[in-house]
């Protein structure tokens, strides 16, 4: 058992794993947690509640989550800063496909740095006809019910565009704070983990100099 606990360490920062459709956050969300002290932050799951809510805070997250856009503002703030407060003392948070939004990444880093806590980017790429081919194969797989409702070439084409003109001022800024690896995600999911772990190591051994 003491391997395991040596294996599950702490990094000392927490990580945003943000990246286009379908590129599988999740699937490398899951290997990260087996070798890092990690505890999951994800907006989707968050947001798939509010999209089943009734009232006006459903209402809300109807008329932006459930169109392929971004969730709104206001109900991300809360949720970010209610997940963070929530952090546990022997875990960094993973926060899985959010903050998606420049105004969100500021205010990431504006509660991170009140708490005097570092965090590391990463954003997997994947090219538009693969976002597509992988999309609407999870739509007839067994894959979660949520697929099958968001995964209309439709919606696809509204995520793609969103992505292109929203998440990409997100991940110019963290570029500029020197917190970001850009991750080629249209590769073995073994080489994708290869390159997401080369790049955490190296983040870690930068901060620790």
């Amino acid at each position: 058992d003491l391997l395991y606990h040596k294996a599950m360490k702490k990094l000392g920062f927490n990580i945003v794993l943000l990246g286009m459709i379908a590129s599988g956050k999740e699937t490398q969300a899951n290997i990260l947690k087996k070798k890092y002290a990690l505890k999951f932050v994800e907006s989707g799951v968050y947001f798939r509640k509010l999209l089943k809510a009734k009232g006006s805070t459903g209402d809300l997250a109807r008329r932006t989550a459930g169109r392929g856009n971004a969730g709104a503002m206001i109900l991300m703030k809360k949720f970010l800063i209610r997940e963070i407060s929530k952090k546990p003392k022997n875990k960094d948070l993973l926060f899985l496909g959010n903050p998606r939004l420049k105004p969100e990444a500021q205010l990431l880093k504006k509660i991170l740095n009140a708490r005097k806590e570092d965090f590391f980017a990463l954003y997997v790429t994947l090219p538009d006809k693969e976002v597509y081919k992988r999309s609407l194969t999870r739509k007839k797989g067994s894959m979660k019910e949520i697929y099958k409702v968001f995964d209309t070439e439709k919606i696809i084409k509204a995520r793609i565009r969103f992505h292109k003109k929203q998440v990409s001022k997100t991940v110019k800024y963290f570029r500029a704070l020197n917190k970001i690896k850009i991750i080629n995600g249209n590769q073995s999911v073994p080489k994708v983990t290869k390159d997401i772990l080369k790049a955490i190591e190296e983040y870690k051994n930068k901060s620790l100099r």
